[in-house]
């Protein structure tokens, strides 16, 4: 056995990702939370801003963020031999659609699915 942060090590298998949360505070204060958020996400104006500026530059960030084209493999639609695949496969934002880059797993939080290990953050 052999233990590997490589993005898809097999083709018919689910690859490894590295998921990157985001918060921002200013001392006690969680600028990117917001219980009556009107989407029902919990997320403040402040954070939706965080989340469309991901959004804008997601084809930028993506040369930074998956570095190899082996990151590229692992990315997609489609359910590989050993179930089911959690990979991004679009640029948008939601809540527990995990085909999403980024994922609002909490109020005021942002999950960056979009990333990999070979990016050595």
């Amino acid at each position: 056995m052999a233990a590997t942060f490589m993005p898809k090590v097999f083709s018919d298998r689910t690859g490894n990702g590295l998921h990157m949360h985001s918060s921002l505070w200013r001392g006690d204060e969680e600028l990117f939370r917001d219980e009556a958020d009107p989407r029902g996400l919990g997320m403040s104006t402040l954070g939706y801003s965080f989340v469309a500026g991901l959004i804008e530059h997601a084809r930028a960030a993506i040369a930074v963020t998956c570095p190899t084209v082996n990151s590229y493999k692992r990315m997609g639609v489609g359910a590989p031999a050993s179930g089911a695949t959690w990979a991004p496969a679009y640029a948008t934002y939601g809540g527990n659609n995990r085909t999403q880059m980024l994922r609002i797993p909490d109020s005021g939080r942002v999950e960056h699915r979009g990333c990999d290990g070979s990016a050595n953050p």
